[in-house]
């Protein structure tokens, strides 16, 4: 049971370095939760808030969404793999926002800034 949608805690979306930074969006948190009820498998927060630091370490671009609350990095329980990818690809080919699947590393970066698929 999440404290930000059913399914979504502030703590998933929280730095990874223990900073405390965890203003996730909730445009974001809800978008993510759309996907979870249509999918219906459990989706794991790889990364959500990073501070300025964090996102560094992590290589992140210097203008982030990372940095402002308004991006996850986000993936399925290995049992699930780059199947579910073309069935995630055809929910969200009309969505606004920044998305794109690392198929080597296997995560998803959903964002809500401008339109984008890289």
């Amino acid at each position: 049971m999440g404290d930000l949608t059913k399914n979504f805690s502030r703590r998933e979306f929280a730095c990874k370095c223990g900073c405390g930074f965890d203003d996730v969006n909730k445009g974001l948190v809800h978008r993510l939760q759309v996907v979870r009820d249509i999918i219906q498998v459990r989706m794991i927060i790889n990364s959500g808030c990073r501070c300025k630091t964090h996102n560094k370490n992590e290589g992140g671009e210097s203008v982030s969404f990372h940095l402002i609350g308004e991006a996850a990095d986000w993936r399925f329980p290995h049992s699930y793999g780059a199947n579910i990818y073309f069935e995630i690809t055809m929910l969200i080919k009309n969505w606004s926002g920044g998305f794109h699947y690392y198929r080597d590393d296997m995560f998803f970066h959903t964002d809500i800034g401008r339109e984008r698929r890289w």
